[in-house]
């Protein structure tokens, strides 16, 4: 009874804390929104929702699927350089970098590996790309768990400095998601699940 009665108190007590911390509406740049803003989707573009709790705050965050921006020069520097030194290969001022990007472990992402038909397709893919000189294609992983299921038909890099994850991709999208950088820093990525072909559609 009275272990019933401690749970009990304890979970008033978590209820209350909870209630009493601020929430607060933001993009994926922290920009604040209201409500309204958070809610609202006029250009109707997919979205993924993200909850983060700190000590006195709740933050939910709302980032878009599919994303245009431009990198700072000293940025796109920092990614050219990280690239150059863990593949020990040259990139060029005048090639657009492509980098599929694998996050951790998720239900996406399982221990199975790619089936042939995604397979083939991703061969393809490389093969087209090493054909064109003003690209340069990277696949880049978080979690070597990942890699180790698909190591053995592609050259894979880590995100040591998780420099590629803090600029693109902060927070986990599911699956696995690419970035185009162009060379004067301008970029498009996509977040989360993709079809490997519709990258050679973009470039």
């Amino acid at each position: 009874m009275k272990k019933i009665f401690l749970i009990l108190i304890l979970l008033t007590h978590f209820n209350t804390y909870s209630q009493s911390k601020k929430i607060m509406y933001v993009d994926e740049d922290l920009k604040i929104l209201t409500i309204e803003q958070y809610k609202s989707n006029p250009l109707n573009k997919r979205h993924y929702e993200f909850r983060v709790e700190k000590d006195s705050v709740i933050f939910y965050i709302k980032a878009v699927k599919e994303k245009f921006g431009r990198i700072s020069k000293e940025i796109h520097e920092k990614i050219k350089n990280n690239l150059i030194t863990v593949s020990n290969s040259k990139i060029n001022s005048n090639q657009t970098i492509i980098i599929n990007y694998f996050p951790k472990k998720d239900k996406c992402l399982g221990n199975t590996g790619w089936n042939n038909s995604f397979l083939k397709l991703t061969k393809t893919y490389t093969t087209v790309l090493k054909e064109k000189k003003n690209i340069k294609q990277f696949f880049i992983f978080k979690d070597d768990k990942i890699v180790k299921n698909f190591s053995k038909e592609f050259q894979w890099y880590k995100d040591n400095s998780q420099l590629i994850e803090k600029t693109f991709f902060k927070f986990h999208y599911p699956c696995f998601s690419y970035v185009i950088i162009k060379p004067n820093g301008n970029y498009y990525t996509k977040r989360g699940e993709y079809r490997i072909t519709e990258i050679l559609e973009k470039i």
